[in-house]
């Protein structure tokens, strides 16, 4: 019998446990690799966790076995108006037995209040299915991967500067300007990645990579130049680092980052669909 209840500081070690092998389940049905199992990726999925019970604890679960072993952990955060759900996931030999529409329809009790809502979703067809049965549409999505080919940086990327300090107001700004919503504490959560800007008379914006494995974060931008240069001075970040780039949740109105990706000569590959609720289409 599972049982949903809130996520306590106790439970992090094994909420993390839950979401590693989650994931590691899911890209060996995938076939892909799996990340190597390391201090630093248990330090970061702790603090993700922690993150997000500390300023998000209305929309931080954990399913339950019998015995009270953690079973599934679900988390999602309110900024402004928009309720976003950022984990969701059920040990393995767990799932499709309803733990994971309980844990969701939890943190949904969060999004009350909301006028907009979204899920970047994996590929798992009963993750998709869940969410799309939930009040969401489905929106697919493309990813690009690959070692990105420098020789094709244009010279604007040299109007995009490092992630400073004293840029706290301006990443507000931009927030404000394109999500509607600022971040808030998630700004502290996203600067242990490698973070750049772009603040000028020809626009504005901000990303965060990780240059560890070569991940973009996510990126803000005020309009679509802007947003070109700020990818593409990621993927020179990766690709200095002799690392693959990964881009996901390139959606079909953000044709600008398929433009910079194919010129890059990344592939460009089907994931899953980013799953959204607000009455107009997912932002560009």
């Amino acid at each position: 019998m599972t049982s949903i209840r809130p996520l306590t500081e106790a439970d992090i070690e094994a909420a993390g446990q839950v979401q590693v092998a989650a994931f590691d389940d899911f890209d060996r049905r995938m076939g892909e690799k799996t990340p190597p199992i390391s201090a630093e990726r248990w330090k970061r999925v702790h603090g993700r966790i922690r993150h997000f019970l500390i300023h998000d604890p209305g929309g931080s679960w954990v399913s339950t076995s019998d015995d009270g072993a953690v079973t599934g952990v679900a988390l999602a955060s309110v900024r402004g108006d928009l309720w976003g759900l950022s984990l969701l996931v059920v040990k393995p030999g767990g799932q499709s037995g309803g733990a994971g529409r309980q844990l969701l329809n939890a943190t949904l009790g969060y999004a009350e209040g909301c006028d907009r809502a979204v899920i970047l979703a994996s590929r798992d067809p009963r993750a998709v299915r869940l969410y799309a049965t939930s009040g969401f549409d489905v929106y697919p999505q493309m990813a690009a991967d690959g070692v990105p080919d420098l020789q094709q940086l244009p010279e604007t990327v040299s109007r995009v500067r490092p992630l400073e300090s004293g840029d706290a107001s301006l990443l507000e700004r931009i927030d404000q300007q394109v999500r509607r919503a600022t971040r808030g504490p998630d700004h502290e959560l996203l600067g242990r990645n490698t973070g750049f800007v772009c603040d000028d008379g020809a626009g504005s914006g901000y990303a965060y990579v990780t240059t560890d494995g070569g991940y973009l974060t996510t990126l803000v931008a005020c309009d679509e130049r802007t947003a070109s240069d700020l990818l593409w001075r990621c993927l020179q970040e990766i690709g200095s680092a002799g690392l693959s780039a990964n881009v996901s949740d390139l959606g079909a109105n953000q044709q600008w980052a398929m433009r910079v990706a194919l010129q890059a000569r990344l592939a460009l590959n089907p994931r899953g669909p980013v799953l959204w609720r607000g009455g107009s289409p997912p932002p560009a």
